[in-house]
């Protein structure tokens, strides 16, 4: 298991989770900022997915801007969990090549392998990025859309086959965690089709293994862009982050006590 927190002993005990981002730098310009204000002792940020990982032009413009308005914040790394709208062709090579290790994309910012295990402060983590694109139909196949993009069963049986954490982070959502996830997932308020809706059920079935099987004390998701919190009947709890452009886009991880809060700014929505 790695451990990203052994570089810095004096490393804070608090680090920030992030939802979607979709390569928006107005957005990281404001939130990276906003998040300094919030919480100036929070130097690392976990990031749960469609993030705006794309090998073409506005791909590495979103990480320039990242590293910029990072520096300007204190902000030392940014750990990535791959979500659906990533460049998953680019992905696959990158970490075909990285030996189960992180890839560095750009000074600040490493993405995540799917499985991969670390510590920050003594707590263990378990990184299963991906999740399934329900607007799949809608794009082409190998330029905007991967097959790739959602976890295999051999990646689940992987995953738990080392054994519980703490925290797991991912993109797709699990069955049952929080009441706005799943009333999304229930009434289908787009009208995606019956193809797209068992895709995306094959996908969050699978991720949800993963969740039942390591029994982590917290999950942090993105994907649904719908901001909420639920604790369960075992105590354990769930954490949907909101997406670009919404309020309870971050919260802060107490990695003591392993609570959140969430980083709200009234001057949203």
């Amino acid at each position: 298991m790695s451990d990203l927190g052994a570089a810095d002993k004096a490393e804070p005990m608090r680090v920030a989770l992030a939802g979607d981002l979709h390569g928006n730098i107005s957005w990281i310009q404001t939130a990276i900022p906003r998040l300094h204000r919030y919480a100036p002792d929070v130097t690392t940020i976990l990031h749960v997915g469609d993030f705006g990982i794309w090998r073409e032009r506005r791909g590495k413009g979103f990480l320039a801007a990242v590293d910029y308005w990072c520096k300007t914040a204190g902000i030392t790394r940014v750990l990535v969990t791959p979500g659906n709208h990533e460049d998953w062709g680019w992905l696959d090579e990158a970490f075909d090549g990285s030996d189960g290790e992180s890839v560095r994309l750009s000074e600040v910012v490493a993405v995540l392998p799917r499985g991969y295990r670390f510590e920050l402060a003594s707590r263990t983590f378990l990184s299963f990025g991906g999740a399934a694109s329900v607007d799949f139909e809608h794009r082409v196949p190998g330029e905007n859309w991967f097959e790739s993009e959602i976890p295999t069963d051999d990646d689940v049986e992987s995953a738990i086959a080392s054994g519980p954490v703490e925290v797991l982070i991912t993109h797709e959502t699990v069955d049952c965690g929080t009441r706005a996830g799943q009333a999304a997932i229930e009434t289908n308020p787009l009208n995606w089709s019956a193809e797209a809706l068992d895709y995306s059920a094959l996908s969050r079935r699978r991720v949800t293994r993963v969740w039942a099987a390591l029994s982590p004390r917290l999950l942090a998701h993105g994907h649904m862009h719908r901001p909420d919190a639920a604790t369960l009947d075992d105590g354990r709890r769930v954490l949907s982050l909101g997406s670009d452009g919404q309020e309870r886009n971050m919260a802060i991880l107490d990695l003591r006590t392993l609570e959140t809060e969430w980083m709200i700014d009234r001057s949203i929505g």
